[in-house]
């Protein structure tokens, strides 16, 4: 990674400068400045972005259909645009200032992710584009959990491996979801040290060994890794997620760990516990509509001949 980030700073040496000046402008920048301007900057790229409320409008078509009318999709759609982009706007300023989190966010389950790290084994963490989640992870490594986020590869962009070495000095490690194998292996080393492995469930996936679950009444493309690497490892899987308080705040919400039911083979015990969890997902989305990030194309995929 460091190869790539000096290779990618010299083949953008002003870009990279003028990336260095903003974030030396946000470490003298007071909250107080910089919130209202970046909740500005956020509403004027939305109007700007007619794919990404096009994408908006067709999840919420599939999930709620004609139980929701087109004006309350509209602004359900601009709102969760908001919420999302707000979000990663926070974390950007608090990679100038990490103690930020501690304002804004309360724990709830945080001691029953403190007893199932006793074991030794780490604990594979299930999350979703689900309020300000790239900030709750940071809130983790700020309380000194081995904070290990399972990503796609980000494309060839030096911003992004500045964003990364910065996540770096946050104390948040990324294994790239691909290539698979080398995932894996990096998956199963942090849990073995006892670390926590955090990894989406809400996004389509068409990689090998996908299965489909029901999601808002359709079947959707979803990654086995969380369930996968539980029967594997032996490590507790548990789900975490930030909802707003109403005042500003997130509650920082960890699900006790999950009881895998078991089945047959493993492909149906892959199948049967991420529908458990994507069930408890959509349970937390129909309660928090305006919190998920709906322009993500979630129902991409269709199941080929004889996948499940």
């Amino acid at each position: 990674m460091a190869e790539q980030a000096i290779s990618s700073w010299a083949r953008y040496p002003v870009a990279a400068f003028f990336f260095s000046l903003f974030l030396g402008i946000l470490r003298f920048l007071p909250w107080c400045v910089f919130r209202p301007c970046g909740c500005g900057a956020i509403r004027f790229f939305y109007i700007l972005s007619p794919k990404l409320r096009r994408n908006s409008m067709e999840s919420l078509d599939i999930a709620f259909g004609s139980g929701m009318v087109i004006r309350e999709k509209r602004r359900l759609a601009a709102r969760s645009f908001f919420h999302l982009a707000e979000g990663i706007a926070w974390f950007i300023y608090a990679i100038e200032h990490p103690r930020l989190t501690e304002k804004f966010f309360v724990w709830e389950g945080k001691e029953l992710l403190d007893q199932v790290l006793m074991r030794g084994k780490g604990a594979v963490i299930a999350i979703a584009h689900l309020g300000p989640f790239v900030w709750m992870l940071q809130h983790f490594a700020n309380h000194g959990y081995k904070t290990n986020i399972v990503m796609r590869p980000p494309r060839s962009s030096f911003l992004k491996v500045r964003f990364l070495e910065a996540c770096a000095q946050l104390r948040m490690n990324f294994i790239y979801s691909v290539p698979l194998r080398a995932c894996v292996v990096d998956s199963f080393a942090a849990l073995a040290r006892g670390e926590l492995v955090f990894m989406p469930i809400d996004q389509n996936y068409g990689g090998n060994g996908r299965v489909f679950v029901d999601f808002f009444g359709r079947k959707a493309a979803t990654a086995p890794g969380v369930v996968g690497y539980g029967l594997k490892t032996g490590a507790p899987v548990m789900m975490a997620y930030c909802l707003p308080l109403g005042d500003g705040r997130f509650k920082i919400k960890i699900d006790p760990e999950l009881a895998m039911v078991g089945e047959q083979d493993e492909k149906a015990a892959l199948v049967r516990n991420t529908a458990i969890l994507t069930s408890r997902l959509e349970t937390l989305i129909r309660q928090y509509p305006d919190q998920w990030s709906w322009m993500h194309r979630r129902w991409k995929a269709v199941p080929r001949e004889g996948e499940v």
